[in-house]
């Protein structure tokens, strides 16, 4: 019997475990880096969720947009200047202007995670998921 062009293939194996466990992985990497204040790999773990998430975005519109909103936290933090974690050698003070630019990365940071557990939750990946039943909790 042949298959008609127009018939959706869907893999015989599902990867959403799989995905769900990675995510799992990331995030506590994400959380282990946001509290030793490593922004470097705070941001890049970030962007493996990014990638992990924006897969299940359709094409179009609305993956242009959600696209366009997550490179604006990595704009904001271009606009910063680059990542320094590193303690000022000796007994260096801080710069005022590292101060501020470790508070602008930082917020920036934790906005780009809020963003992508919202998206995590809106793709039904995070912790808010529904099956269309009038039962559930809102």
């Amino acid at each position: 019997m042949e298959e008609s062009e127009s018939e959706n293939k869907i893999s015989k194996y599902s990867s959403g475990v799989n995905i769900l466990i990675r995510l799992d992985g990331l995030w506590k990497q994400i959380n282990l880096y946001a509290t030793a204040n490593s922004y470097e790999k705070w941001n890049s773990y970030l962007d493996r969720v990014w990638c992990e998430l924006a897969r299940d975005l359709k094409d179009g519109q609305s993956y242009k947009d959600k696209k366009e909103e997550f490179d604006e936290f990595d704009n904001k933090i271009a606009k910063a200047g680059k990542f320094d974690d590193k303690a000022p050698e000796g007994f260096k003070d801080i710069t005022a202007e590292q101060i501020n630019k470790r508070k602008i990365h930082y917020k920036c940071l934790m906005e780009k995670e809020l963003f992508l557990r919202r998206l995590e939750n809106e793709l039904g990946k995070g912790t808010t998921w529904s099956d269309g039943d009038e039962d559930d909790f809102d």
